[in-house]
């Protein structure tokens, strides 16, 4: 019975890895396309929509992105890297 337990905690070990590394990877892009468009334009709506996005999966490691967020946020990378 040991041996079964051990395996099911190997496995959470493994799944909150995955999650920390997948939330850090995340937030590391955020940082960058808040820093892109905090050089277009410093006070802006959209910085403040990221930065939003990364606080909270900061403060909430289990919270995740939404798809609509990624969609967002892939638009504004798109429009800011033309800009600048």
């Amino acid at each position: 019975m040991p041996t079964k337990s051990k395996k099911l905690i190997d496995v959470l070990d493994e799944i909150n890895w995955k999650e920390s590394t997948t939330n850090k990877m995340v937030v590391d892009k955020l940082d960058k396309l808040a820093r892109l468009i905090y050089g277009v334009d410093e006070y802006n709506k959209d910085v403040d929509f990221v930065s939003t996005i990364m606080e909270d999966l900061i403060e909430s490691p289990h919270k995740r992105i939404t798809r609509l967020e990624i969609e967002k946020c892939n638009r504004l990378f798109k429009q800011y890297k033309e800009i600048k």
